[in-house]
């Protein structure tokens, strides 16, 4: 990092020390709070959300935060919290305008770049890859060719290699010519679902390659801008930098400003985008794939993207097209969460209730974005359902064992040396592991007692235990 860099950083730093006793109430004016036309569930949610962020914020001392729902084609409520930057010209976070990183939710908007790409006829779901790659083309290390359907459900079987961040944009490599030195395979594609930021990576790379636009500028003219997202973008222009809100994280009780990460693997990461903007992305998937009157998506894609597509089990939730499944109160979502350097993010889409919430706020990591939609969720859709199952009495000996994720890199250190999760089999029948009990519901599925979880199995050629899941991006292989 430059000196200049480093002085920036701790000037703001030290200024931050007496901005983190300021009060996080939102100012209320209209810029940054929005209530839709069932103005008594926007009272009611506004009311809550207010007591949890108000709360949290100060007690994990989160500078700043936004939320915006959406549901049956029209914004319920919007609201800024906090503030953008601490010290010196501290300005309070715009709905509008406060422009938050959003990480990995970037993945979806690639894959929905893809996925025009379908839709155009230029490429099929079902071609090798190779077909259409102009940069580089993939070694054929297994039988199976890579598919766009393995790149957009995280089945193409890439390692997660390390290495894809830099802080300063002189060091970035070029997407194509990262990609070609980076790609390895490490099993078939279409053998097991494995959370990648290189299968978007290369979707992402192919849009490029196929449509011959820098994967912004497609984005800009085929996304952003039939949709009305003004705000949103990778590059940040000089007229939409003082709006972006500054990534913090907090040290020993003093909020950091942390430096602007640049990834080579861009397309799985790098968006930018206000609250206001990704309402609009939410309201055109659950409109099957229109917004005011323009189609951004076929509904048959569309749909793709909001119901499960790959996983390990059909008893455990795994991904749709560039999102992943999951329940809310035992109903089904689709949803994708993001971490950057200094912000947390997460989306959900629930189409039952044609609803959307998505959240953004300083913080990498942390959980007041899940327990804003948690209170969204209880509200709207109810509190969960109990269901009823019937525990299955058999040895369960084969599933114990340790297991690593399968996210991880599995070459850049000996698989034996790597962080492991173990399962350990009990004389109940039960499986203890990842802090909960399960108890065995039928062949290879289990559920947790305090019924939270499901937990399911695979197994190799010869019979053995492989694989298991707890859902979506927590697949692991057993060792």
């Amino acid at each position: 990092m430059r000196f200049s860099n480093i002085v920036i950083l701790l000037y703001v730093s030290i200024c931050s020390l007496k901005a983190n006793t300021q009060n996080y109430e939102p100012i209320k004016s209209d810029l940054r709070i929005t209530k839709g036309d069932n103005k008594d569930l926007a009272d009611k949610l506004e009311l809550k959300l207010n007591t949890l962020f108000n709360k949290t914020m100060r007690e994990q001392q989160i500078p700043g935060a936004a939320i915006i729902i959406v549901k049956d084609g029209k914004v319920l409520l919007k609201k800024g919290y906090g503030f953008t930057k601490l010290g010196e010209g501290i300005r309070h976070v715009d709905p509008d305008s406060t422009i938050f990183r959003i990480g990995s939710v970037s993945k979806s908007l690639t894959a929905l770049s893809l996925l025009q790409q379908i839709d155009k006829n230029k490429i099929n779901l079902h071609d090798n890859v190779n077909t259409h790659l102009t940069s580089f083309k993939i070694k054929d290390t297994y039988k199976t060719s890579i598919t766009p359907f393995h790149l957009l459900t995280h089945s193409a079987g890439f390692d997660e290699l390390k290495g894809r961040r830099v802080f300063d944009e002189e060091n970035l490599i070029p997407l194509g010519i990262f990609l070609k030195d980076n790609l390895k395979r490490i099993r078939e594609s279409g053998e097991v679902t494995a959370y990648s930021t290189y299968g978007i990576a290369l979707s992402g790379l192919l849009v490029e390659n196929v449509s011959g636009f820098s994967l912004e500028n497609y984005m800009n003219e085929h996304i952003w801008k039939p949709l009305k997202m003004n705000m949103t973008s990778i590059t940040i222009s000089k007229k939409a930098s003082p709006n972006v809100a500054l990534g913090y994280e907090l040290h020993n009780n003093i909020n950091i400003p942390q430096p602007w990460e640049w990834y080579h693997t861009f397309p799985a990461s790098s968006i930018n985008s206000t609250v206001t903007d990704m309402g609009k992305y939410m309201m055109m998937l659950l409109n099957k794939g229109s917004f005011e009157n323009q189609r951004i998506l076929s509904e048959n894609l569309t749909n793709k993207m909001l119901t499960q597509q790959a996983g390990l089990h059909p008893e455990t939730d795994g991904f749709t097209f560039g999102l992943y499944k999951r329940k809310w109160n035992g109903i089904s979502s689709v949803n994708h969460g993001g971490d950057m350097l200094g912000y947390s993010s997460f989306m959900s889409l629930v189409p039952e209730q044609s609803l959307g919430v998505f959240v953004v706020h300083h913080h990498e990591g942390t959980k007041l974005r899940h327990q804003a939609i948690q209170t969204v969720i209880d509200e709207i859709v109810g509190k969960s359902r109990e269901e009823k199952l019937t525990a299955v009495e058999e040895k369960i000996n084969e599933f114990a064992g340790k297991y690593i994720w399968l996210s991880n890199c599995q070459t850049c250190s000996a698989i034996n040396t790597q962080k492991s999760w173990t399962l350990k089999a009990n004389d109940d029948y039960t499986i203890s592991g990842f802090n909960r009990k399960f108890y065995k519901t039928g062949p290879l599925v289990f559920k947790s007692t305090d019924g939270k979880r499901t937990m399911t199995f695979k197994k190799d050629k010869l019979g053995n235990i492989k694989y298991m899941s707890l859902g979506n991006v927590n697949v692991f292989q057993k060792l």
